[in-house]
């Protein structure tokens, strides 16, 4: 989620028509990302919205060079979180009390940051429900 660049709904998806090429502001950091229209999205599994995170993913890597988007790397080769000195995460965030809190995460393997990143977001009324998904 902390290097998520777009949201993105598919082109024909009359839902999500009036939000293409509006913003929405990540939690947490308080990142502002486009909505994206792409065929890549299946308007029929979950809510028909994707976040894309093109440095993380290989189809949302294809998605980010489709739309120009920013590759923002935040995981180091053991897959712990790299945030301090990340100048990619750090690009166009302002100081705040949220972001001080994240960048407590900074070292935490990916999974001990997944679940605190999953409960700060619960604690903020911003988790409606977690379902299994097999990749």
């Amino acid at each position: 989620m902390l290097g998520d660049t777009a949201v993105a709904v598919h082109p024909s998806d009359e839902r999500y028509q009036a939000l293409i090429g509006k913003t929405v502001r990540l939690p947490l950091c308080d990142r502002e990302i486009p909505i994206i229209a792409d065929d890549y999205v299946d308007p029929a599994f979950g809510t028909g919205c994707v976040k894309i995170t093109p440095a993380h993913d290989f189809n949302d890597f294809e998605v980010g060079k489709r739309h120009g988007l920013a590759q923002i790397s935040v995981l180091d080769v053991e897959g712990k979180l790299t945030l301090n000195n990340n100048e990619a995460f750090l690009a166009g965030l302002s100081a705040s009390h949220d972001l001080d809190e994240t960048f407590s995460l900074h070292g935490v393997e990916r999974f001990k940051a997944r679940k605190a990143i999953v409960e700060r977001i619960e604690t903020l009324g911003l988790l409606d429900k977690i379902e299994p998904h097999t990749h």
